[in-house]
């Protein structure tokens, strides 16, 4: 028997144009053969089975082991069209026969289609195990940086990315197996990589003498030909080298690092200046309301103050809700089904009639999904703020005495007429560092390690 083994090097999370890497061994597992009862001296009698796993020799072949990444679309029939997409012929083999066995929860795929998959790699093949041998093989692959679809749980649509692993016993059916990834996109992330480039290239220039100017240039021309001012190595040699300088270059653009992603995220949602907004009814002025910032992170907190000072209506209370908004493109919408959804994932409320100033604190969740815009549906995040308002001015002060014994009894009315408003702030909310966001998905769908019999 065949077990099959899948572990991710650094959790199930990552970045649009990451390098995933993700260890397989293939082990061989030694199974007992059948016990017999003894006779009737007392002698073990040896089964005609012993020398064999399961009827079959000891011995496994393993025709072929490959692996890649696709990203599965499932839409909602009452509320979209299903877009025209090739099949990049996962399911079309699991139809046919074929075992299928997923890391996740199966769930309806009726409404689907594969909108990305990169290339399949082969990774063995042809493989002989020995009981008790296993093989070792590291699979690692560039999530596509042009990739608009970041893992998103949708009422319309949703995205699931996978990594697929097919695998064949000699004997048996082809077995695909299913690991569940969660893939975040920074938008417009070539424009920005560019620019950091642009940036570093600037520093460098700046902050670099002469003699660390002419090294670089020598290390440069060395890449450009093969060396590194020593012996080329030979072309029988087992190590893996670059022999051309394009090819490094374009090698290390093609990786987006770990690194280099928490840094475009912290220019985009730091704190620069703060926002005001004026906030006025038909009725007057309600109040200003202060954000230290429109982008954030997942994870982080959204931060808000109210100022009631200068206010010509009373606001009784006040609730803020985070809501993200589902919008269908038009040629993919049905004609009866609504333009948009949307989803609450975080509330805050307070009583602010006796308050000149109130603030507030919103979490912004980390299984949720950032901001984006694909060719089928957009997702936008908003804040949305709902006002109870009262025309009646209130004479909440105190009257002043002259004796500290006395006392003031105040009564508020027993009915106050309101009017509700809603105000809504649009904001942008961008992915955050991949591990802490694996820390909460691990807890729900996503897992690390897979073990499958074949």
């Amino acid at each position: 028997m065949i077990e099959f083994v899948a572990r991710l090097a650094r959790g199930a999370v990552y970045f649009t144009g990451e390098e995933l890497e993700c260890w397989i061994t293939l082990r061989n597992v030694v199974v007992l053969p059948p016990t017999t009862p003894p006779d009737s001296a007392g002698h073990l009698v040896a089964s005609p089975d012993a020398g064999k796993l399961n009827g079959r020799p000891e011995g496994a072949a393993v025709a072929f082991l490959s692996g890649q990444i696709h990203c599965q679309c499932l839409v909602e029939d009452s509320k979209m069209n299903v877009p025209a997409r090739p099949n990049h012929g996962l399911e079309r083999q699991d139809s046919s026969g074929g075992r299928r066995v997923s890391g996740m929860a199966p769930g309806p795929e009726t409404n689907s289609f594969c909108l990305l998959a990169t290339i399949p790699k082969l990774l063995a093949g042809n493989l002989d195990l020995e009981p008790g041998e296993e093989f070792n093989v590291l699979f690692s692959e560039i999530v596509p940086r042009d990739a608009m679809s970041p893992s998103f749980r949708g009422l319309a649509l949703r995205y699931q990315w996978k990594l697929a692993f097919q695998c064949q016993v000699l004997g048996q059916q082809t077995t695909t197996i299913y690991i569940p990834l969660w893939i975040m996109v920074i938008p417009d992330l070539d424009r920005l990589l560019g620019l950091a480039e642009m940036d570093g290239r600037r520093s460098s220039m700046n902050g670099v003498s002469a003699d660390d100017k002419a090294a670089t240039s020598v290390e440069a021309n060395a890449l450009t030909n093969g060396t590194n001012g020593k012996d080329s190595p030979s072309p029988n040699s087992s190590s893996v080298a670059l022999t051309n300088g394009s090819d490094a270059v374009t090698a290390a653009k093609s990786v987006l690092t770990l690194d280099m992603a928490m840094q475009i995220l912290d220019s985009l949602t730091s704190r620069k200046n703060a926002r005001s907004f004026n906030i006025d009814s038909s009725h007057g002025r309600i109040g200003v309301l202060v954000l230290t910032k429109t982008r954030f992170r997942l994870g982080e907190d959204i931060y808000g103050k109210f100022d009631f000072t200068d206010r010509s209506v009373t606001c009784v209370q006040y609730l803020v809700s985070l809501i993200g908004e589902e919008h269908i493109c038009e040629e993919h919408r049905k004609a009866k089904s609504v333009a948009f959804s949307e989803n609450i994932v975080s509330k805050s409320h307070d009583f602010c009639l006796c308050l000149t100033q109130s603030n507030f604190i919103l979490p912004v969740p980390l299984h949720v999904t950032s901001s984006f815009a694909s060719e089928i549906v957009e997702f936008r995040w908003k804040l949305r703020f709902e006002f109870a308002l009262s025309s009646e001015m209130f004479h909440l002060e105190v009257p002043s005495v002259g004796n500290e014994n006395q006392s003031v009894l105040w009564r508020p009315p027993l009915r106050v007429p309101v009017e509700t408003i809603l105000w809504d702030v649009p904001i942008d909310i961008y992915p955050t560092d991949p591990i802490q966001v694996h820390s909460v998905h691990m807890r729900e769908s996503l897992v690390s390690d897979v073990r499958v019999k074949l």
